[in-house]
C-alpha cells in the first residue's frame, strides 16, 4: 500500500516580501545615518540579498528556476573569459569603451566580445555606455579589474571548481562514485589532464596560475585574516604562553604560508617573542617568505618542513594548524595531526595543537557548501566537530575545547597530547 503523500511546507510569498521590505527599510535607514561598520553593512547586505533569493527559488516555477541556473553558468563563463583576457581593465573608471576598441585591446574578434558582452549588459554585469555599443562599469565589474582581490579569487574558482566539476560525469565515471581516498586522481587533477598528480604539483606545471592561486592564498578575501589571539574578541586566547618557559614557548606555524598566522600572534600576544617561533611550509613558499622579508616576522625562524613526515620541532607549546585539513582526506589528516601527537612533550601538559578551520555548516548553508564541494575537487573536505573529533582522537590527541565567536564559519579546536 502506498504511503500517504507528505505535507508540504507553504512558502508565504506575502510575509517573506513584506520581511524584506523591512530589512530593506533598516539598512536604507542604518546607511543614510551613516553609523553602520563595514562587517555589519556586508552582514545586512547578505541577509537581504539571500532573503531575495530564497523568495524568488520559493516562487519561481520548477523550470523557470532551472532556467535561472543556465544563466549563471553562461554568466559565469562570460565574465571569466573577459577576466582571463583582463577586457575589464581596458574598461575606464568613468566614461565607457566601444566593443570594437575593447576587442582591438584584447586581441579578439569584435564579434565574439559583442556577444559576451551582450549576455554580461542581460544580466547588469555590465552596464550601457552613452554612445551605441558601448559599455561601461557596473558596480560588479569594478571589482573584475586584475588589481583587484577577486581576481585571483575568480582564477581560483574558475580553476579549482567550474573546470572540474565540467568534467564530473567522466571523473565518476573512471574512478568510481566515491569520495576521492587521496589527493592524487582527484577531479582537479583529472580535469588539468594529470590524474596521476597532487594539486601542488599540477600547479607547478601551469606557474600563470600558480602565482594567481598564491596571490588568492595571501588575501583576506579568500582565506580571511587578523584573527585575534588575545582578549574578549579572540577566538581562543593565547595570552597564558606569555607564562611558558623562555619568551613565552615555542610557537610553531604549520604549513604556515607566508606567516598571516604567526603575524596575528605576534601582535596579539606580547609574551611570546618571534625568536621562539617558527614558520614551516614547503621550500618554495619559504623561499617566498625570506625574499619577503616581512619586517613582523624578523627573527622567526623559516623552516623548509612536509607536514606528512616526523616534525622536526619536538616538545613545543603550540602547534598551529590552520586551513591546512581541509585540502586532505580523513586518512591523510588523520596521519598530518598524528606528527604532531608524536611530537608533543609528555611533560608539558599545557602544550595543545591547534586546529584553526572552517565548520561544515548543518544546516546546510550554500557559501559554505561550496568550500566543501571545491574540497572534493582536491580530496578534501569540511568538517564539523564530530569529524574533526574522530580525525584528531585517531591520531593521538585528546580534544579539550572547541571555540567559535558569534556567526563566523570558523573555528578553533583545542586539543592534547591524549
Amino acid at each position: 500500500m502506498a504511503s500517504p503523500p507528505q505535507p508540504v511546507d507553504q512558502f508565504d510569498v506575502v510575509k517573506a516580501a513584506e520581511a524584506l521590505l523591512e530589512s530593506a527599510k533598516a539598512f536604507a535607514s542604518a546607511v543614510q545615518a551613516g553609523n553602520l561598520s563595514k562587517p555589519a553593512e556586508d552582514d545586512m547586505r547578505r541577509s537581504i540579498g539571500g532573503a531575495a533569493q530564497k523568495m524568488a527559488a520559493e516562487t519561481l516555477s520548477p523550470i523557470d528556476l532551472a532556467k535561472s541556473e543556465y544563466v549563471v553558468m553562461a554568466d559565469l563563463a562570460s565574465s571569466n573569459i573577459l577576466m582571463t583576457w583582463k577586457a575589464f581593465d581596458h574598461i575606464p573608471t568613468s566614461g565607457s569603451i566601444s566593443i570594437a576598441d575593447l576587442a582591438k585591446a584584447v586581441e579578439a574578434q569584435e564579434s565574439l566580445v559583442a556577444r559576451l558582452c551582450g549576455f554580461l549588459l542581460s544580466t547588469g554585469k555590465l552596464l550601457p555606455g552613452a554612445l551605441p555599443n558601448h559599455v561601461r562599469h557596473s558596480r560588479f565589474s569594478r571589482i573584475c579589474v586584475s588589481t583587484s582581490p577577486f581576481y585571483s579569487m575568480n582564477a581560483i574558482h574558475a580553476g579549482n571548481g567550474v573546470r572540474s566539476f565540467a568534467l564530473w560525469p567522466q571523473y565518476f565515471a573512471t574512478y568510481g562514485r566515491a569520495e576521492p581516498p587521496r589527493v592524487t586522481h582527484t577531479p582537479f587533477s583529472f580535469a588539468w589532464g594529470h590524474p596521476e598528480l597532487a594539486p601542488w604539483e599540477v600547479k607547478a606545471l601551469y606557474p600563470e596560475y600558480a602565482a594567481l592561486f598564491a596571490q588568492g592564498m595571501e588575501s583576506k578575501v579568500m582565506v580571511g585574516g587578523g584573527m585575534r589571539w588575545a582578549g574578549e574578541d579572540a577566538f581562543y586566547d593565547l595570552g597564558w604562553l606569555a607564562a611558558e618557559e623562555g619568551e613565552g614557548g615555542v610557537v610553531v606555524d604549520v604549513g604556515g604560508g607566508l606567516g598571516q598566522l604567526l603575524k596575528d600572534v605576534l601582535a596579539d600576544v606580547p609574551g611570546v617573542g618571534p625568536g621562539r617561533c617558527v614558520l614551516q611550509d614547503r621550500r618554495e613558499v619559504i623561499d617566498q617568505a625570506v625574499a619577503k622579508a616581512d619586517p613582523a616576522l624578523a627573527g622567526a625562524a623559516m623552516m623548509e618542513h612536509d607536514f606528512h613526515v616526523e616534525q622536526p620541532v619536538k616538545g613545543a607549546s603550540v602547534y598551529l594548524v590552520r586551513r591546512i585539513l581541509l585540502d586532505y582526506p580523513d586518512s591523510m589528516a588523520t596521519g598530518i595531526l598524528r606528527q604532531l601527537a608524536d611530537a608533543m612533550s609528555a611533560d608539558k601538559p599545557k602544550a595543545r595543537v591547534l586546529i584553526v578551520e572552517e565548520r561544515l555548516s548543518e544546516p546546510p548553508e550554500a557559501t559554505n557548501r561550496i568550500v566543501d564541494t571545491m574540497m572534493l575537487n582536491i580530496g578534501g573536505k569540511l568538517r564539523n566537530r564530530e569529524m574533526m573529533t574522530e580525525v584528531a582522537e585517531a591520531a593521538g590527541l585528546k580534544v579539550v575545547g572547541y571555540h567559535v565567536k558569534g556567526s563566523s564559519p570558523m573555528y578553533v579546536m583545542e586539543c592534547a597530547k591524549a
